[in-house]
């Protein structure tokens, strides 16, 4: 059965239906199903103290979607996390297969859980093992369970879907880059900027060596253009994205320089950590995803701080698309908006 992968932001639900047929080098993958439904202001920064209203409003834009965007060949729903509600991390523990690891992980992980173990899902990857030291690198991923418990109960509230997988916005990102470069195995960076949030996965030969996610999202660089040239949100996004003829070009030039420095601040200090255990690591390739990927300037800002090329990463550039359905120019124009639901669409079907 077709899975749908949701991806539901601050501002916006998006959604992906593919249809995946055969296996291995003879798989084909065409779209079926996207589209983007808006979601009331304020209501998913609020999930803490009011949960009710969060689960109420991605209820409602799931089932619009799954009404009016393709989906209802899908039955099941991919959503993923990110954010304080969860944790992703790297550790090192003993030598243990993939097998034995669900049930020897709670007791490595309870020492980088700010939480009780007994109040969140943990899963783990292995990532590689030294044989000769006895220790592998794991893959930590901890969410509270009383977040993916309202995770699933918004998915029941729309009474068409089921649950399917709970995931996290980075690994999302990174199986939609795996499966786009499945023979690819460089140092190449995702960076995924959405409106509250910035994500940073750095690859080491192909494989997550270190995520990262900052409270810095492009958000903040529409309400700076709006502060500061009194416009509204709606014409201050257009301008940010060069839509809308700027009252001062220089000035936001200015203001998208100063929110890009945070960017790469931030993925300087996650470098400097990954080469304290790899000290030779080089990226050979940064891809830009999320909403934030066609900023004016942007790909160039990293270009210019890390002297590597900067792609814009579009999963739908090699999937099949009846041209009778999408037009594949706006598939690009939207590609990097879908990334993450794109890679929680190809999951297959399977509950945890």
């Amino acid at each position: 059965m077709p899975v749908i992968g949701f991806d539901i932001g601050t501002f916006a639900a998006k959604a992906v239906l593919l249809s995946v047929k055969g296996k291995g080098r003879s798989l084909t993958v065409s779209l079926e199903g996207l589209g983007i439904a808006q979601m009331p202001q304020g209501v998913m920064s609020q999930w803490e103290e009011q949960p009710e209203p969060a689960r109420r409003a991605m209820s409602v834009a799931m089932r619009s979607l799954y009404k009016l965007a393709n989906l209802k060949r899908g039955r099941f729903a991919a959503m993923s996390l990110s954010g304080d509600t969860m944790i992703i991390k790297k550790i090192s523990m003993p030598v243990t297969s993939q097998k034995e690891l669900r049930s020897t992980l709670a007791l490595e992980a309870e020492q980088y859980i700010p939480y009780p173990i007994n109040e969140v899902n943990i899963d783990g990857h292995i990532l590689n093992t030294d044989d000769q030291h006895g220790q592998m690198s794991v893959l930590l991923v901890a969410a509270r369970k009383e977040v993916v418990a309202n995770y699933i109960q918004a998915i029941n509230l729309t009474k068409v879907l089921k649950p399917n997988v709970i995931d996290v916005d980075a690994l999302a990102l990174y199986n939609a880059y795996d499966f786009v470069y499945p023979e690819t195995r460089e140092n190449a960076i995702l960076i995924d900027l959405g409106a509250s949030y910035m994500h940073v996965t750095i690859l080491n030969e192909g494989m997550p060596h270190t995520i990262k996610e900052e409270l810095i999202g492009c958000q903040r660089i529409t309400d700076d253009l709006e502060d500061a040239f009194g416009v509204s949100p709606e014409v201050a996004e257009a301008i940010k994205l060069g839509a809308e003829p700027a009252p001062n070009p220089t000035e936001v030039g200015e203001i998208i320089e100063r929110v890009a420095s945070n960017w790469v601040a931030v993925l300087e200090r996650s470098l400097e950590n990954v080469r304290v255990e790899l000290p030779d690591y080089q990226p050979s390739k940064i891809f830009l995803a999320g909403g934030g990927a066609f900023i004016k300037g942007l790909a160039e800002h990293f270009t210019r701080a890390f002297k590597v090329k900067v792609e814009i990463f579009n999963p739908f550039r090699y999937i099949k698309a009846n041209p009778k359905k999408f037009d594949q120019a706006y598939l690009d124009y939207i590609g990097p908006q879908m990334a993450v639901s794109f890679g929680l669409a190809i999951r297959k079907e399977e509950v945890r």
